[in-house]
């Protein structure tokens, strides 16, 4: 009898697992189109090859290949952006469009990058709207523009990657100081903590004097807020629509990178960026699987069996 409990416990267990194991339900159409998705995505970015295109342009132009990979991160998520011909404001929300993999601006509310980094390289705007490297190329020569242009922030040498956030701040065309220096902001952040997914991939950058950025950020925001309810005082700013906007850490470039594509959505975090939306989303945490219970149960089986049928080895005699 002490042998047949043991024996019905294993028959149990393994018929409970591999009911488990095939009670696994199949996946959905919508689950199979997600996945061919992400494969597609995924299998674009890697022939695309852009880490080589960034070096290539920042060695041209002297810039670091960590700001620009992390600006387009921050951006567009290395999506070369191309909208149909004509199209220079979204459908949905009225809001302009960013131009290509590093999200140049064409408009009165972000300014000319585009326009004027064609010039810097020369090239036509229509460059680098098609051509991702050109694209990069022109972000490049204004970001060292820039750089050259604006103050260094206080405490960097050009040796530090530190350096170039006043430049990467004037660079996104944001006009609200505090949003603008948000956004550099978040792209440190990023590169502090690297990306390796669905063909994207760079390196964390140790050693980011994240601490140091922040205090400053939060003090041009407190000082910007306090700017804005002197000007329209708390209630009729938020009326106005201006109180959210900078509670959220968002402005109006958020919007000009929506549309009715999951793959072109973009947003301004607060403090710890969010995943874009741009970049096919991984599955939601699944509950534990049946390979798992199975495995459990198994060992488990195994070891019942070993104590059961093993052979017993008799106790040495005490010495008398």
């Amino acid at each position: 009898m002490q042998k047949v409990v043991p024996i019905l416990f294993v028959c149990l267990s393994l018929n409970m697992a591999s009911r488990s194991f095939a009670d696994d339900p199949p996946k959905t159409p919508e689950d199979l189109a997600r996945d061919a998705s992400i494969a597609a995505f995924t299998k674009k970015m890697q022939e695309a090859n852009y880490p080589a295109l960034f070096a290539k342009a920042a060695k041209e132009f002297n810039v670091p290949v960590e700001i620009l990979q992390g600006i387009s991160f921050a951006e567009t998520r290395w999506e070369h952006f191309i909208w149909p011909e004509g199209e220079t404001v979204s459908p949905e929300n009225g809001m302009p469009r960013p131009y290509g993999i590093m999200s140049l601006w064409d408009n009165e509310f972000f300014g000319h990058s585009l326009i004027e980094a064609a010039k810097l390289i020369g090239k036509t705007p229509e460059d680098l709207k098609n051509d991702p490297l050109e694209n990069m190329r022109g972000a490049a020569a204004l970001l060292r523009k820039l750089y050259e242009q604006t103050p260094k922030p206080e405490g960097t040498t050009e040796s530090e990657l530190e350096s170039w956030r006043y430049a990467m701040a004037e660079y996104s065309g944001i006009p609200e100081p505090d949003l603008k220096h948000q956004h550099a902001f978040d792209v440190y952040h990023h590169l502090s903590e690297g990306y390796d997914e669905y063909g994207i991939k760079f390196d964390e950058v140790p050693g980011l004097k994240l601490d140091q950025m922040y205090t400053e950020v939060k003090k041009i925001k407190d000082e910007e807020q306090k700017k804005r309810e002197a000007k329209y005082g708390k209630e009729d700013q938020e009326a106005a629509g201006l109180g959210p906007v900078i509670r959220n850490d968002e402005s109006a470039q958020t919007a000009a990178h929506s549309s009715d594509s999951d793959a072109k959505k973009s947003r301004l975090a607060a403090l710890k960026p969010e995943r874009d939306a741009s970049v096919p989303v991984a599955a939601a945490a699944s509950q534990p699987t049946t390979w798992g219970l199975f495995g459990v149960l198994a060992l488990g089986a195994v070891a019942l069996i070993f104590l059961l049928f093993r052979k017993k080895t008799p106790l040495p005699k005490k010495p008398n």
